[in-house]
């Protein structure tokens, strides 16, 4: 029996602000109190991890306000002495209560959203008050000595923001003010369900190789999400969290204000009935866990499309996100939408390791380069000996293994 490492928590769709592409609006469902966390809690603690997270998620959660996360933290690890609760707010209702929780409840494991074009985000139909009070929060959040990380979504019209969110972070780091930054794509869910793609992969995928090549020249001290999972992918070091995880289901679920469980809270977004497992405390969740909707989801780590299992770059990848899948009309055991973007980074960054440009990035995670040169480049050679050489874009090689310009052609997204 697997158990559960990460639980997507969303206890209320309730939300202080108003976004215009929210994948998770409000449906009516009323906030949960301390007793339905502990009914919750109660009915999942068979299965959790001994170390599982709970990550608070909404809407926003913070409008349940800071003693309910106090007591709740506290009820769980009694019950449950490794349990972590980590949280995604908006910061708008931050003060000096909730830096006491941060310390407290969260251990500084918070994360928050930001748009640099500051056109979708609103309260009171006012995005000037949004931003506004967002600045002044991130103000104090930073002063407090946190590190949340900053969560930016891109269409196709503002992805070239994403260097102003990238500059902005390395001026705070310089100045001593750390935070990670995550650069998104939009997707259709909710609010914009069924407006199909916001952004291009071949326009995400080459903002982010813009953006992995400031980053490792600079080696500043932020993060930038997806980057640094896929670097981290590729030097070997274990990533079992989405989307590299081809078997997320069963080790990760999504619980809804009315205790509908879905694999995460992506699928969730999706209000498909075809991907619920079901109810917690109508079915249970063993009933949940083994559902034919669970069952389902299971079978994606075996049955990938052929091109991801001939491709060079599936041990990092495993094949994308299936919720992504999903939502561009390709079904669960279809194609990743952004295979294209990922394919380019990867290759990407498997090229800068070989011709010497990440040495600095490596260092800084601890790795010797010389040897970390040798396991990317046998990896490669290993994977062309195999057949593995399903791929988009060459890997420039520097005398490592053969160029694929010459051997392959373009990838087959279908």
């Amino acid at each position: 029996m697997r158990t559960i490492s990460t639980v997507i928590i969303k206890p209320t769709k309730g939300c202080n602000a108003d976004c215009s592409y929210c994948c998770a609006p409000p449906d009516g469902a009323k906030k949960w109190s301390i007793a339905d966390f502990r009914r919750v809690f109660d009915a999942l603690e068979s299965r959790l991890h001994p170390n599982a997270t709970l990550i608070w998620h909404g809407g926003e959660p913070m409008l349940l306000g800071a003693a309910f996360y106090k007591e709740a933290h506290t009820y769980a690890t009694s019950r449950h002495p490794g349990v972590r609760f980590s949280m995604q707010s908006n910061m708008l209702a931050y003060n000096d209560r909730w830096n006491e929780l941060f310390k407290e409840v969260f251990n500084g494991s918070v994360s928050t959203s930001w748009d640099p074009d500051e056109l979708c985000r609103s309260v009171n139909g006012r995005t000037d008050v949004y931003g506004r009070v967002y600045r002044d929060k991130m103000k104090k959040i930073l002063s407090d000595g946190w590190r949340p990380k900053v969560i930016s979504t891109f269409t196709e019209d503002t992805i070239h923001l994403a260097h102003n969110v990238y500059d902005q972070a390395l001026t705070e780091s310089r100045l001593g003010r750390v935070y990670d930054i995550r650069i998104n794509y939009r997707y259709p869910a909710g609010r914009v369900s069924l407006t199909g793609p916001a952004i291009e992969p071949s326009t995400y995928g080459r903002m982010l190789i813009e953006l992995y090549d400031r980053w490792i020249s600079d080696t500043p001290d932020f993060l930038i999400t997806p980057l640094d999972q896929m670097f981290l992918k590729v030097t070997g070091r274990e990533m079992a969290r989405c989307p590299w995880a081809k078997g997320c289901t069963g080790s990760i679920i999504g619980l809804e204000p009315n205790y509908d469980i879905y694999n995460c809270g992506e699928f969730a977004d999706l209000a498909d009935p075809e991907f619920r497992f079901g109810n917690l405390f109508d079915d249970g969740i063993e009933a949940c866990m083994t559902s034919t909707a669970a069952r389902k989801l299971t079978l994606r780590r075996i049955r990938q499309p052929k091109s991801c299992q001939s491709c060079i770059h599936f041990t990092e990848c495993e094949g994308g996100c299936m919720r992504d899948a999903v939502i561009f009309d390709r079904g669960i055991y279809g194609k990743f939408f952004y295979c294209e973007s990922w394919q380019d980074v990867f290759s990407r960054i498997k090229e800068s390791i070989i011709t010497g440009e990440a040495d600095t990035a490596l260092k800084k995670f601890g790795h010797d380069v010389d040897e970390m040169k040798d396991i990317v480049g046998n990896h490669l050679r290993s994977g062309l000996a195999s057949g593995l050489t399903h791929m988009r874009r060459p890997v420039l090689t520097s005398g490592y293994i053969p160029s694929f310009a010459t051997l392959h052609g373009p990838v087959d997204l279908v």
